[in-house]
């Protein structure tokens, strides 16, 4: 019995070594890419593991120098950070109405909501793009912004509005009341406090969701000043550079890495945001 124990235990931890492997190996690889000239890149003497020697910052350098990657990340953090203010200036509310208020149509409403979140928004392009155009959104920074507030904001509702239902005890509000609050003053003086980590949790979703957008970015700008990172590899992918993988693969861990980087520093409050439990 004592046998067979040790060995399901070995066969749980070599396919949990396996699967981490199989999960590592990639980003690995693009880190590593990304270090490397290109001729070194795609030399089959350089190994798995390059020598100390082959690694360099050329292909960081390159991209700055060869391409306007200030440009579409500053980009990238406006449209980002814009998007995911508007869907909580719509969110909060929101959710806090479908979650606490009866009020008639409450149910289809939140429901519609949360259906347009599993529905293909690749159809709607040209609906949104001549809607947009008529307003003169299109080819500007306030049209992205608007276009993925709108891409964000029913996943918010639903998040918050779980929150809202499940992790702040109405009983809360009531002793507000009693204590000489109104509705609005008790929302934003208790509730909103206590819902600092699950509004960290949806702030932190829709600026992902935002920063890696690529659909309506793509389809609602032109012009290389309004594009934003996720669209700029896009255009690296078919310029002359396609076969500069370093460039590439620097391009990308500079995407990724202010996304990494916010979860790093919010890890804690959208844990607690996700698990139900409100702040302090």
């Amino acid at each position: 019995m004592l046998n067979d124990n040790k060995r399901d235990r070995a066969l749980l931890y070599g396919g949990i070594i396996a699967f981490a492997l199989f999960a590592i190996i990639p980003y690995y690889w693009v880190i590593r890419t990304s270090f490397l000239t290109n001729i070194a890149a795609i030399s089959v003497d350089t190994g798995f593991i390059p020598a100390f020697d082959l690694l360099t910052i050329e292909s960081y350098t390159q991209i700055w120098d060869r391409f306007a990657f200030v440009t579409y990340f500053r980009n990238s953090m406006i449209v980002s950070v814009g998007a995911t203010l508007i869907s909580l200036f719509f969110a909060i509310p929101g959710a806090y109405a479908f979650a606490r208020l009866d009020f008639p149509g409450r149910k289809v409403l939140f429901y519609t909501a949360v259906f347009t979140i599993m529905f293909p928004w690749i159809v709607l392009t040209i609906p949104v793009y001549e809607v947009f155009y008529i307003f003169d959104l299109v080819n500007t920074l306030l049209g992205v912004i608007i276009g993925l507030s709108i891409f964000v904001l029913p996943q918010n509702i639903w998040l918050l509005q779980g929150f809202f239902r499940q992790g702040i005890p109405e009983k809360i509000e009531e002793a507000a009341l009693i204590d000489g609050h109104n509705e609005l003053t008790a929302f934003l003086r208790i509730v909103l406090p206590l819902s600092l980590p699950a509004v960290a949790a949806a702030a932190l979703f829709a600026f992902l969701t935002a920063w890696n957008n690529f659909l309506w970015v793509f389809v609602l700008t032109s012009d290389e000043a309004n594009r934003t990172a996720t669209v700029a590899i896009y255009y690296i992918l078919g310029s002359d550079v396609l076969r500069e993988w370093n460039v590439l693969m620097a391009s990308l861990m500079l995407l990724v890495a202010p996304p990494v980087i916010l979860y790093g520093l919010s890890r804690r409050y959208v844990g607690a945001g996700l698990g139900g439990s409100p702040g302090a």
